[in-house]
């Protein structure tokens, strides 16, 4: 798997990108420094950033405990970007978010739109979002799946601004759903994390929100994404997926009506 983990990292790769702080706990408490993975998404030609629900909720859980968080980056070094560890500043508000998240149903969803200077930033590292063609379903037949992530086993910081982190391609094998799944299993679908001869990754905590990609050999590899990376079993090495075109297909004619509402407006403010 190392030759194709390489190439997926480099073509996938384009697609991925992180999102980067520094949690600072109340009464100087100290601070944590947290990556989180997700990815980019074009929908009506516009482009929003996807990762897990619950990471938005744990944000959002944090803030009311009084915790702040600062130096947000959009980072975009799986692309090519050729500035070292550095990132896109990110102006991170936690209303602009739509967050479908329901732990007990196993429905995990958060994405934010990225306009204007995010994606203009984005496209010059040369991120690339997953367009409608790649969209796929996990019961499509498929050669192998994999999750692309960032364990936080592998974050650092230096305490001040810079955070580096380690992505990870970690192949994955379709299973069914673990006992401990209960209702969550309506919602998601499972894959075992095979074996790891090289220890690429030992724990995939922190790799929400990845995306879980179907490669199909057909003369060459082809890929497509099918979920988002929502919980770990680690006792079993199984990973719970969120189907990624439920949600998309759903998110479209939200957008597509906003564009509509926007656009009317544009009309409207020029026959003044």
């Amino acid at each position: 798997m190392t030759d194709l983990s390489e190439r997926l990292n480099k073509t996938i790769g384009r697609h991925f990108v992180s999102l980067s702080c520094v949690q600072q706990f109340p009464a100087d408490g100290g601070e944590r420094v947290h990556v989180f993975s997700g990815f980019v998404v074009e929908i009506s030609g516009e482009w929003f950033y996807i990762t897990a629900g619950h990471i938005l909720r744990d944000v959002g859980t944090a803030l009311k405990a009084g915790s702040t968080f600062d130096v947000w980056r959009l980072g975009d070094q799986t692309a090519g970007h050729s500035f070292r560890n550095t990132g896109v500043p990110y102006a991170f508000d936690i209303g602009q978010w739509l967050v479908l998240e329901d732990e007990a149903a196993g429905l995990d969803y958060a994405t934010v739109h990225l306009g204007g200077l995010y994606r203009r930033q984005l496209e010059a590292g040369g991120i690339i979002p997953f367009q409608v063609d790649t969209w796929s379903d996990h019961t499509v037949p498929h050669d192998r799946w994999a999750l692309i992530g960032i364990p936080t086993e592998s974050v650092g910081y230096d305490g001040k601004t810079l955070i580096t982190a380690r992505i990870v391609v970690a192949p994955l094998t379709a299973t069914g759903a673990p006992r401990l799944a209960g209702a969550k299993e309506n919602n998601q679908f499972y894959a075992k994390l095979d074996d790891d001869p090289e220890e690429i990754v030992k724990d995939l905590v922190g790799m929400s929100g990845g995306p879980i990609v179907m490669l199909k050999h057909e003369k060459t590899w082809k890929y497509s994404i099918i979920g988002v990376q929502s919980g770990w079993y680690p006792a079993l090495r199984i990973i719970a997926a969120c189907p990624i075109r439920s949600f998309i297909d759903a998110l479209r004619p939200i957008v597509e009506e906003a564009l509509q509402i926007a656009e009317g407006m544009k009309e409207g403010g020029s026959a003044k």
